[in-house]
């Protein structure tokens, strides 16, 4: 008869072992939120375990492993570390755990996440999955591994399933993190129009994302739009493509002309997911024969332009992934104005009697070199009432200034104090050289009959004006 009691007891532990009215639980998945990502806050989420089966008396210790040796996507051959999963109990049946128990992080050796200090009754496990997100490059896709949760010490309970699938979800998204706003080019020097390079300014455009992607960009008219308060001609007729854009340290990327039509940054294989907060540099440059040619005027340049970041098409998710964002480039061109005297003297010399009855003649090419980025005026003027040697003098009425013969688009003038207009209303220019003839006419040699001999002089002063 004992022997029939002791039959019967171990059919009914048996019973108890492997019949749970509960669902078993295929699989448990993850899904990280693309706010995580952008933020780098670890994400916190409750699953459920399965179901630990008891057996009354025994003191089981709770542990987890993994059965492979990382998350992998199937599709990409792309992984995750398992430590990136960290797992502890919040609930075993109706008793917490969560303050007596251990995170741990997920690898294949079984790690203890709850020792026991009485026996529990069966029930459902509820756990916890803590992804710390910093420091990994999170790339969009679904990453499975399988694992267990097993019991440790001598007891004959279980936990129910005994293995399961455990995904980690991470969305695939491009997200513009700051406004790209006002993009200027400051035009605040002449020698931009001299160097080969001519100006460039950059703007960092920072991006989260977890999809490889191609940025290109556009812009909203063919012509940039003007705009200025100071005096001009016409208004000036700018193309948009006298403008590239780059990506400064991008391998795959190179520079094109601004357009209407979107232009892609970067090749074919555009932009990986090396971390998932990207700042990239645009360098937007003119160079100098642009400026030269469509940049003269002083004022601002404008126009909108739109960038969007275009998921590769081969990568996941399937469909569209992308982020698009807008603002304005401004090439603000300064008032600037520089007038060189290439020849710091220039001699007007009598040395015989035909000087004296003919009168004399002195071209200097190349005299003055002018830079004005505003309508401008050319005046002379002398800085003494006299051309002077010691006491003596000569009136400044007796020289004449104006143009050498292959010059054009100038008068001359005699000398006074009184500023004369020497060149009136010109339009912008860079480094235009101008040609000056000097010269005392026969009616005015007269004035220098009965002087001594002698260097006379005076300083005279060039000036550009506006009109």
């Amino acid at each position: 008869m004992p022997k029939k009691k002791l039959h019967i007891k171990f059919v009914a532990l048996l019973i108890g072992l492997c019949v749970w009215g509960g669902p078993l639980r295929a699989q448990i998945t993850i899904q990280i939120p693309q706010a995580n990502i952008q933020s780098g806050t670890a994400y916190n989420q409750d699953f459920s375990a399965g179901r630990f089966v008891s057996v009354l008396g025994l003191v089981p210790s709770f542990r987890v492993n993994a059965n492979t040796a990382n998350f992998s996507n199937a599709s990409t051959g792309l992984t995750v570390p398992l430590n990136r999963a960290n797992i502890s109990l919040l609930r075993i049946g109706s008793v917490s755990v969560l303050g007596g128990g251990t995170e741990q992080p997920l690898s294949t050796a079984p790690a203890t996440l709850y020792a026991a200090v009485a026996s529990l009754l069966s029930g459902d496990i509820s756990a916890r999955a803590r992804i710390p997100v910093v420091g990994f490059p999170w790339v969009a896709g679904v990453y499975t591994s399988n694992i267990t949760f097993s019991l440790a010490g001598i007891n004959l309970g279980a936990i129910i399933p005994g293995s399961q699938d455990f995904n980690i979800n991470v969305p695939g998204f491009i997200s513009l993190q700051s406004a790209i706003g006002a993009i200027r080019i400051p035009v605040n020097n002449l020698n931009s129009y001299r160097a080969v390079g001519g100006v460039s300014a950059n703007r960092v455009t920072t991006l989260s994302t977890t999809v490889p992607y191609i940025p290109s960009v556009r812009v909203g008219t063919a012509q940039f739009n003007f705009n200025t308060t100071l005096p001009y001609h016409e208004a000036p007729l700018s193309p948009v493509s006298a403008v590239t854009v780059g990506l400064a340290n991008v391998p795959s990327a190179t520079p094109v002309s601004l357009s209407a039509s979107n232009q892609a940054l970067t090749g074919a294989t555009g932009i990986g997911v090396t971390t998932n907060i990207q700042s990239l540099t645009n360098t937007y440059s003119i160079n100098a024969a642009q400026l030269n040619a469509h940049f003269l005027q002083a004022g601002t340049y404008s126009v909108p332009l739109t960038y969007t970041w275009n998921k590769l098409s081969s990568a996941y998710p399937s469909g569209t992934v992308q982020a698009i964002g807008g603002g304005t480039l401004e090439v603000i061109v300064e008032d600037l104005a520089e007038i060189v005297a290439v020849q710091q003297t220039v001699s007007v010399d009598f040395d015989d009697v035909n000087d004296y009855k003919n009168g004399v003649i002195r071209d200097v090419a190349g005299q003055l070199r002018i830079s004005k980025t505003t309508p401008y005026s050319l005046t002379v003027r002398a800085n003494s009432s006299a051309f002077t040697s010691g006491i003596n003098s000569i009136p400044l009425s007796v020289l004449r200034i104006g143009p050498t013969a292959n010059q054009v688009g100038m008068t001359t003038v005699t000398l006074s104090t009184s500023a004369q207009q020497l060149i009136g209303n010109a339009n912008p220019v860079i480094d235009r050289d101008i040609n000056l003839r000097f010269s005392i006419p026969a009616s005015q040699t007269q004035h220098l009959f009965g002087k001594p001999p002698g260097t006379y002089a005076a300083d005279i002063i060039f000036g550009i004006v506006a009109p």
